[in-house]
């Protein structure tokens, strides 16, 4: 650690009271500090101790193990804010460490740009155009809108259209292609005869399938600003557990549903092979 004490960031060190105490005083600090000053608080962070991608993956498990302190819409906006500082800043690392050089597009084809980041349509839509299902360009979508809205903007290219209803027109035009697609699969499907459940509900498939579609109503954004479902990750995984079996007949594992839940943990997204595991136990 350096020498050097920021009283709006640092926390104060105490060894003879453990890492117990220096983890009360990162949560204190987290919610003393403004939504914009959170990547700053992160990136400052870790430049103070020798191994930053071990620091951040500790920190994401300490905001994880505390998502009942983030109570509210408020409250909820910050963890969000939180695990998307988190993984632009752990994406930042690997790639210094990777060395990898990241092809900028034109200037005439960004949106808008930030302190962190550009925004660039252009280069969403080819990344959408990799994705081979509607839900996970859904998903892609609704991430970088919700970064968007809440990025500190500094330059807007005024000869694009924003960067937000871009994002908002291109997510409309996958749902009505979904239902479409709906409605063309009953009619070509025979009638199908409904039962009624009584207790919980067997799933017939993997249980990330469900929970995904959970994460993105719990994290998209309605068009007035508000979360589709306003609950702690905690909260939504005792629903889910108390409302479905497993496709054996078992009940589901909470600590596995919240692995699901998280914004981060993309990997455990339905057809995402991409992604990298790492730990991030304290």
């Amino acid at each position: 650690m350096t020498e050097t004490f920021n009283p709006l960031f640092d926390v104060e060190q105490d060894t003879d009271r453990g890492s117990e105490y220096y983890c009360q005083q990162l949560i204190s600090k987290v919610f003393s500090i403004t939504h914009s000053q959170i990547p700053e608080f992160i990136c400052h962070h870790c430049k103070q101790v020798s191994e930053s991608m071990l620091w951040l993956n500790k920190f994401e498990k300490l905001i994880s193990v505390n998502d009942e302190l983030f109570k509210g819409e408020r409250g909820q906006s910050r963890l969000v804010k939180l695990y998307t500082s988190i993984e632009s800043k752990r994406n930042t690392l690997k790639s210094l460490d990777l060395n990898v050089s990241l092809l900028r597009p034109n200037k005439k084809q960004i949106n808008a740009e930030s302190e962190e980041r550009y925004f660039s349509f252009w280069e969403l839509k080819n990344k959408l155009a990799t994705l081979s299902s509607d839900n996970e360009k859904i998903l892609l979508l609704m991430e970088e809108k919700f970064e968007y809205l809440q990025a500190n903007i500094e330059f807007v290219n005024r000869n694009l259209q924003d960067y937000n209803l871009q994002c908002k027109k291109e997510i409309e035009h996958l749902y009505a292609l979904k239902k479409l697609k709906e409605e063309i699969s009953k009619t070509d499907s025979p009638e199908v005869v409904q039962k009624s459940f009584q207790g919980k509900i067997k799933l017939h498939g993997p249980t990330n399938i469900l929970v995904h579609a959970f994460k993105q109503m719990m994290y998209g954004l309605k068009p007035n600003g508000n979360f589709y479902i306003q609950m702690t990750n905690s909260e939504l995984a005792d629903f889910i557990c108390d409302s479905f079996l497993d496709q054996h007949g078992k009940p589901l594992s909470k600590s596995t549903v919240l692995t699901y839940l998280s914004p981060t943990r993309t990997d455990k997204d339905p057809n995402n092979d991409s992604a990298v595991t790492w730990k991030s136990d304290l």
